[in-house]
């Protein structure tokens, strides 16, 4: 245990070390604080050695050293200042005094030579693009035609002579699995990839062909097991693209017209005005690659058609002088951005004025791409398969490389690449805004994360088919289950459908040619619907509820919502039925969203209607006359992910189990609760707030457990049965006399609370009614009456607090949980249970390494839940059936092949062999596809045919 222990303190400790490091390594470009390099630069100004000239440097540089504090200490966890200033002093030497930048040739050595002075910010831009080739060398190499992580230790004091990153040569294998991790959470790879083509003379851009964005982090054994085919069995539809595509589209003006106003930058951004920056990098990367394509094309490219006729290229300054005449205000903005270093951006009329202008002048509004502008300017690399962006990229690298030693082009690289980085940082600004930093656990915050990226992606009649291309791009990806949402009619849940698998059949016909060979392999896929959770209100009385009319459903706590999933689930299972060949792609229900926003019981009654088995059949006739097997409907459920108390996310998913009624196959949404550390948990969170009603139903819960073993201590019954008493009888003492708050009592209002609202709201009415008649009162004197506080059994009155304003207020107030020894050994207790239940039953947890890491108790990627329950050629019952997942790829910058690589290293940092590791990680990854809701042995040719027949059904009713 104290190993244990040691080993987690010591992955915190490094983990806080890296996100320092990536912060400080690369603060001048990470984000908006200091764009336009104009803080930096004033520094490195040099005007002599004058007392006025010195001070003001060094004014300059204590300005940079306080803008640095303030960022870092807001995104990392420092030792001390002390220790934020040395590492800046390791990575920008030259900014931190006089000497520093004399010796690094950053400023005159000596009075009177200004030759050493030269072009300091060209220098300046070389130095950022040196500590980013040296990232890139130490984590990228290249295996059968892949990009891929260089997992092995770096020789750092060897054959490479690093000056920034000599850290290196103490990490390898999984220790740098966690830079490149946190990396790739902070800004986007595609730079460094690019970079390290440069540096190994990859310059043609045919090279780019199949890369998109992902960099594969297998090694080679690994690959070949992942190879096989792997699974994604839980992701969200909506989060199902990647970083590269949100940027493509943002770039283009594709994205949905209120995308900007509804996007809420989070307490981490340095900037608010996000379409004044959004628009100011579209209006850069467009001037940056029409000069690379009108002056610079010889350069990046000598075998070009398009040779310039001049002896030596414009610079930027000067082809902007030359060009876009015609509109003397769109020139004078255009030098006003890319001359000036100033933070300050340009209206949003001025920066759409002057984006038209220059694609109408410079391209032609025929000939934008619809999909990149980029490649209506190089339409020679339209054939190639990656994203514009990496050809842009290519493109500026390719002009770095072929002008940074060419004496005759002196001051081209510094306006150049002024805008470049300016470019850059308003690309890794947005970057941070919609891919979640490990830096604050909880859907809340990851809710955040997930609206701006998801909301970016315009829903027009490409939208499932950049979907699905950009989940292929995963070429060992087999099968792969869509969630998405309910719609508020049939026929618009029959349209989406239809929409999906139609953009599916294109993608097969174009991309895998299955018109030529029908038996090629290529991904299946299934739908899951997801119920959203959603919170309630307080104001409730369930006197008024009367179930002739409709509005007063809103008087019952959460009874309009339970009433709205039941009829969202009927939806789906009388689309299965009524167009029976979608029970071949309909194959699942989920209940996602904030776990805290709606409790497990508004659901139990709603996943009961789901399996009735009047939606079922055995078999469904084609409209070919083939009689096919009916695939059931198979259930999964977000439990356990996220929780105030570790006892809250258990009890939750036991919940599930027992009243959503799973069963073997079933599965339960990511589960951390049931792999959380508890004396690491307990360390965090030694006290915990929580509503009163949560903590009840939490003891309420663990009693019931108790209940039914032998082996309960009576030190452990005596405290729980008081605290429940002592919750409760704050709750209730208003609603029956304290003789009545027994436990047993209280555990069988808590049961009752999973059954249907308004059937239970039916059964108190019926009783209230009954009493009145009997005792010849009617219901307003009755209420009035004694009667009300001494007739109504203690069960009945404690169901209807439930839905009373002033009980469900009390409820919700927060109060501290201390978590003593008892408290402790509970949650031990509760967890050991139902590990060992779920075990047992055959419950599939969904594991999602970086989305658990991201959002739950878990404090890196290699201290995932999977290590408790399962371990590796464990044969016990304690072995837990799991698939893993992706999740929210956009949000996470991650795939399902590299969830499982994640997984892989952590499996060799818990001392586990290579081959024991590869065993265990063929196991999991057959196990995604053994567990996956897409069922059935089909051939491809056969699965075609039911496809085609699919679609025509839902095009055409009679059809089918």
């Amino acid at each position: 245990m104290l190993k244990r222990k040691s080993r987690t303190l010591m992955v915190e400790v490094m983990l806080d070390k890296i996100n320092l490091l990536i912060n400080v390594s690369l603060f001048p470009f990470q984000n908006l604080r200091f764009f336009g390099q104009q803080d930096i630069l004033q520094v490195l100004e040099y005007e002599g050695e004058s007392s006025e000239a010195i001070w003001k440097r060094e004014s300059a540089r204590k300005k940079i050293q306080r803008k640095l504090h303030d960022e870092i200490l807001r995104k990392a966890k420092p030792n001390s200042l002390d220790e934020i200033n040395l590492m800046f002093q390791k990575f920008y030497p030259m900014l931190c005094s006089e000497r520093e930048a004399k010796r690094h040739g950053f400023a005159p050595k000596h009075p009177g030579d200004d030759e050493g002075h030269l072009h300091v910010e060209k220098k300046l831009y070389q130095h950022y693009f040196q500590i980013l080739e040296e990232f890139s060398d130490a984590l990228i190499s290249y295996r059968d035609g892949d990009v891929i992580f260089k997992y092995w230790k770096n020789d750092a004091n060897g054959h490479k002579h690093w000056r920034f990153i000599d850290f290196m040569d103490r990490y390898k294998g999984q220790d740098k699995v966690h830079f490149f991790h946190s990396l790739s959470r902070f800004i986007p790879l595609d730079l460094m990839v690019t970079l390290h083509h440069s540096k190994n003379n990859i310059h043609d851009p045919i090279q780019l062909q199949e890369f998109y964005q992902h960099v594969n982090l297998a090694d080679a054994p690994l690959d070949d097991i992942l190879g096989r085919g792997v699974a994604e069995n839980h992701i969200h539809a909506s989060a199902a693209f990647n970083f590269s595509i949100l940027w493509q589209m943002v770039m283009n003006n594709i994205c949905p017209p209120k995308y900007f106003d509804k996007f809420e930058p989070n307490h981490l951004a340095a900037s608010s005005e996000v379409q004044e920056y959004i628009l100011t990098a579209r209006l850069l990367r467009l001037v940056l690659t029409l000069y690379l394509k009108e002056q610079a094309q010889d350069l990046i490219d000598p075998n070009s058609q398009y040779h310039n006729q001049q002896t030596e290229p414009l610079s930027l300054y000067e082809w902007l002088e030359s060009s876009f005449v015609e509109s003397s205000e769109t020139q004078k903005m255009l030098f006003n951005l890319v001359r000036n270093q100033d933070n300050q951006f340009a209206s949003i009329d001025q920066l759409n004025e002057a984006i038209d202008r220059i694609q109408i002048y410079s391209i032609g509004s025929d000939d934008i791409s619809p999909i990149d502008f980029v490649y209506g300017i190089f339409p020679e690399y339209q054939h190639i398969k990656t994203y514009g962006e990496n050809i842009f990229l290519q493109k500026v690298i390719s002009y770095k490389r072929n002008i940074v030693e060419n004496y005759k082009l002196d001051g081209h690289f510094e306006q150049f690449f002024r805008v470049f980085f300016k470019y850059i940082s308003i690309k890794n600004e947005f970057y941070q805004q919609v891919t979640q930093p490990t830096v604050m656990h909880g859907l809340d915050f990851f809710r955040g994360y997930f609206d701006r990226a998801t909301e970016g992606i315009l829903e027009n009649q490409d939208y499932f088919t950049i979907m699905l291309r950009t989940l292929f791009q995963n070429r060992y990806l087999r099968k792969i289950e869509l969630r998405i949402s309910i719609k508020d009619s049939e026929e618009q849940n029959r349209r989406k459908l239809l929409h999906i698998l139609k953009s599916y059949e294109k993608i097969l016909i174009d991309d895998y040619r299955v018109n030529e060979d029908p038996n090629v392999d290529f991904p299946l896929i299934g739908i899951v619907y997801h119920l959203i959770k959603r919170p309630d209100d307080m104001e409730k009385d369930i006197s008024l509820y009367d179930e002739e009319r409709d509005h007063t459903l809103k008087g019952l706590h959460f009874g309009e919502h339970q009433e709205q999933y039941i009829k969202q689930v009927k939806m789906v299972q009388q689309l299965r039925k009524n167009v029976p060949m979608v029970t071949n792609f309909i194959v699942g229900l989920d209940a996602a969203s904030l776990e805290n926003n709606t409790p497990v019981q508004v659901f139990a009654p709603v996943f009961e209607e789901a399996r009735d088995s009047q939606y079922d059949s055995l078999r469904i006739k084609d409209p070919e006359g083939n009689i096919l097997p009916s695939q059931s409907l198979f259930f999964t459920f977000h439990a356990g992910e996220e929780f105030r108390h570790l006892n809250s996310g258990l009890r939750r998913m036991d919940e599930v189990i027992d009243y959503c009624k799973l069963h073997a196959g079933d599965r339960i949404g990511h589960g951390i609760a049931l792999g959380v550390n508890i004396e690491e948990w307990i360390r965090r969170n030694p006290l915990v707030i929580m509503p009163r009603g949560e903590y009840l139903d939490n003891l309420l819960w663990t009693w019931g457990v108790y209940s039914r073993t032998t082996k309960l201590q009576t030190e452990t019954l005596v405290y729980l049965e008081r605290r429940i008493y002592e919750v409760a009888s704050f709750l209730f003492s208003d609603v029956i006399h304290a003789g009545e708050l027994r436990v047993s009592t209280l555990f069988e209002v808590y049961k009752r609370r999973f059954k249907r609202v308004i059937d239970e709201a039916k059964i108190l009415n019926k009783v209230k009614t009954e009493r009145t008649k009997e005792e010849g009162i009617i219901e307003e004197a009755w209420r009035n009456s004694k009667h009300y506080q001494s007739a109504p059994k203690s069960v009945d009155k404690l169901y209807e607090s439930y839905h009373q304003e002033d009980t469900l207020h009390k409820m919700n107030e927060p109060i501290y949980v201390d978590i003593n020894e008892i408290e402790h050994m509970m949650a031990t207790d509760m967890q050991n249970y139902l590990i060992h239940k779920i075990a047992s039953i055959g419950i599939v947890i969904e594991v999602n390494p970086s989305s658990n890491e991201a959002i739950g108790e878990i404090n890196s990627m290699f201290g995932n839940q999977l290590f408790k329950i399962q371990s590796a050629g464990n044969r016990d019952l304690a072995n837990i059936l799991v698939n893993v997942n992706s999740d929210d790829p956009m949000v996470f910058n991650t795939n399902v092949s590299n969830e499982l690589v994640y997984l892989y290293y952590g499996m060799l940092q818990q001392g586990i062999g290579r081959e024991a590791a590869l065993d265990w990680i063929e196991k999991l990854r057959k196990s995604g596809m053994d567990t996956s809701f897409i069922r059935g042995t089909r051939s491809r040719k056969e699965y075609l045919r039911i496809l085609n027949m699919t679609i025509k059904a839902l095009e055409d009713p009679y059809y089918c």
